[in-house]
């Protein structure tokens, strides 16, 4: 008994679903009303002044009396157009803000990197003794030499990546 419940609700809803979908294609009616205004119905009004429309596509429809070369409008975009298009829109928009939030972090960065080297310019110019690590690891100070060598390297490093 139970096997044919599930056969009794498949029938049912197949059903169910046939008779919904084949109202869907009923006839539309256009008319004008006493007030100036076109109006659509799917039946017609007691005045029996409407024009019967006919379906170009399952979206659209057109007086029957119509010429199909008088549309002069551009046709109206497919569901797949529009997604498409959506699509495009949003992966653009992902891409400007992915590209905008990596420019600033590069901007950090660069602002980083240039205190850095502005910091070391003023250790440099300030008079302090400075020191630097040979291969062995043991630290050795700087002459004047190598600091003006040093400073010279910091100032051309600033000019061109810190304007």
């Amino acid at each position: 008994m139970k096997k044919y419940h599930y056969l009794i609700k498949f029938f049912l809803l197949g059903g169910t679903i046939f008779v919904l979908a084949s109202t869907s294609y009923a006839d539309v009616y256009k008319w004008v009303d006493k007030d100036g205004k076109v109006q659509y119905s799917d039946q017609p009004p007691l005045s029996g002044d409407a024009k019967k429309m006919k379906r170009k596509s399952k979206d659209a429809a057109e007086p029957a009396s119509a010429p199909a070369s008088s549309n002069t409008a551009a046709p109206a975009k497919s569901i797949a157009d529009q997604e498409l298009e959506f699509r495009k829109r949003k992966g653009e928009k992902e891409e400007a803000e992915k590209k905008q939030k990596n420019d600033a972090e590069m901007a950090q960065k660069n602002k980083a990197y240039c205190d850095g080297l502005r910091g070391n310019l003023r250790s440099h110019s300030d008079g302090t003794r400075l020191v630097r690590y040979n291969e062995k690891g043991e630290r050795i100070f700087m002459d004047d030499k190598e600091r003006a060598t040093s400073k010279q390297n910091i100032e051309e490093r600033l000019a061109k990546d810190c304007k």
